[in-house]
């Protein structure tokens, strides 16, 4: 304690480690505006923001992560950070946060709010604190470093990207496992009916581009499929399988002289399946939020991918069309021809093209496809991929072969239509909508093939209530734009950008004149039902 100017406290001495500099000396005034910061807290320092999209080869992550092999599939989704409309770059005429200030012109606007995810495989993963290109940061600790074996397609912005490490890989189809019946000896090509139709296909490597997953055994010894019964040995244990137009699927054994019968038993013969199949299985992202059958260890279940190459059986027609592609390359691939219709006849595929293209440097087979119906093919996808493989595997294999999807081009059409004076317009113009649809339908099209000015004015004057019809405008919109319209709800103003022609041009595969281009695919023009402002018409007043 201590004692001055008649008052008594209590005190607290400070020794220090070193002495106090004070010029001012230790008067009255210094003492009382002296405060000492006795109570001091350590902070870590926060680290500076890295505002740079994620692109390339390469990601570097926040922290070790161990049990990362090369050869495995991941997803990385984010927000798109380079999605930049020339049209809407051209339209900014203020300097914003992403200008340039330098020179006060201002940048390229980026589209927000895009979702996109993709699949990439790692080839390698680096631990370390130091990596190629970038310098050693204070206090830096051990992390990990993903490298891809190819650059991702898109960039992404740096805060919204997500990894998915525990990638699995899921087709179409619920598994059955199911008693079949009885095995008799004394019956020649016994039958059974499979109970959950339809039976699941999946894709595969090979000239029909699919194969069952239909496993069946006899007495515990699997049986396997043969394409028919003729020519098989009396020892051989093998079946076939025919689908009625229900989609149901019938199990017929052999004879004994054309394939093995069946031994006799009680309730021997066991088949385990997949059923379901088709377009139902093209799923969105993020639509799959749970298993059927509850895992050990399992928190939660997402798809970041949508699902394609899902595709409905042959119907009739298709198959009458189909058949005859199906004896032309008799599974060896020799003429150019022969690529497309290959690719035509296999699973999944609607539409195929092929032409002897050079990229540059070589010659080299260009295909392009079009899924069944229009449905989705990403090159992802086993449907792709299997393709791919099958066209090596059946073709020349010192042939470069280059497989790509089909370019859209969105037809557009705006028409005055005068009706009969005993007809109403109301019920008229959903007539013409339909005519146009089937007339330039997917199914009706094919690759490379213009579309006439003619042939919409014939649907259109077919029409049951149609006295003639005034075209406006008759012109193609390529994909790209079409995408543009619908991400900003601008649709019903396509028209806008078309004008009346007589003929617009599909283009089947071509060559750039620039090596460094890629080969544009070929192109499909059509209507889509699923756009309906591109159809648009009104009565002739």
């Amino acid at each position: 304690s201590r004692a001055e100017y008649s008052l008594t406290a209590k005190t607290t001495r400070l020794q220090l480690d070193q002495e106090w500099i004070n010029p001012d000396g230790d008067t009255f005034a210094v003492i009382r505006g002296t405060t000492v910061f006795a109570q001091s807290e350590k902070l870590t320092l926060a680290e500076e923001p890295i505002n740079k999209p994620v692109c390339g080869a390469a990601l570097e992550l926040d922290r070790l992560y161990d049990g990362l092999k090369s050869g495995r599939w991941l997803i990385v989704s984010g927000e798109r950070a380079d999605i930049t409309p020339e049209k809407k770059a051209a339209n900014a005429t203020s300097v914003g946060p992403t200008d340039d200030t330098t020179s006060g012109k201002p940048s390229p606007i980026q589209v927000k709010g895009v979702i996109a995810s993709e699949l990439v495989m790692l080839a390698g993963v680096e631990q370390g604190y130091e990596f190629e290109g970038e310098g050693k940061l204070p206090g830096d600790k051990t992390h990990s470093r993903l490298l891809l074996a190819a650059a991702l397609k898109y960039c992404y912005k740096r805060d919204t990207v997500i990894i998915y490490g525990n990638v699995a890989k899921a087709t179409h189809g619920e598994t059955r496992n199911e008693v079949l019946g009885s095995g008799d000896g004394s019956k020649a090509l016994q039958q059974f009916t499979l109970r959950q139709p339809p039976l699941t296909f999946v894709s595969a490597a090979n000239a029909a581009g699919m194969e069952s997953t239909l496993v069946l055994r006899v007495n515990d010894v699997q049986w396997h499929e043969a394409y028919s019964l003729a020519g098989l040995l009396p020892t051989h244990r093998k079946f076939i399988t025919k689908t009625d137009d229900d989609g149901k699927t019938t199990v017929v054994f052999g004879n004994g002289q054309r394939g093995a019968r069946l031994p006799t038993g009680q309730e021997n013969v066991i088949a385990v399946y997949r059923n379901g199949i088709g377009k139902p299985g093209n799923v969105k992202a993020d639509q799959i939020t749970q298993l059927a059958s509850r895992q050990l260890g399992v928190k939660a279940v997402t798809n970041p991918l949508r699902a394609s190459g899902g595709a409905d059986k042959e119907n009739r027609d298709q198959a009458r069309q189909n058949a005859p592609l199906a004896v032309t390359a008799l599974d060896r691939l020799v003429s150019t021809q022969d690529y497309a219709d290959f690719a035509r006849t296999s699973a999944g595929i609607g539409k195929a093209s092929a032409i002897r293209l050079s990229d540059g440097y070589r010659q080299i087979v260009h295909v392009t496809i079009a899924g069944a119906e229009d449905i989705l093919i990403e090159k992802t996808s086993d449907l792709y991929r299997n393709l791919v493989k099958a066209l090596h595997d059946f073709g020349d294999p010192s042939l470069p072969i280059q497989v790509e999807v089909r370019k859209l081009l969105l037809l557009v059409i705006q028409a005055k239509v005068r009706v009969l004076p005993d007809y109403l317009w109301e019920k008229v113009e959903p007539k013409v909508r339909a005519a146009l649809l089937d007339r330039f339908s997917f199914a009706g099209r094919d690759l490379g093939q213009d579309a006439l000015l003619s042939e919409a004015i014939g649907a259109i004057q077919m029409v049951e209530g149609v006295q003639f019809v005034d075209v406006d405008k008759f012109d193609g919109v390529d994909e790209q734009r079409v995408m543009e319209a619908l991400a900003g709800d601008e649709t019903r103003n396509l028209a806008r950008f078309i004008d009346l022609k007589k003929r617009v041009m599909a283009r089947l595969a071509e060559s750039e004149t620039d090596p460094d281009k890629e080969i544009q695919s070929a192109e499909l023009a059509c209507f889509s039902p699923d756009v309906t402002d591109t159809i648009i018409l009104s009565p002739y007043e």
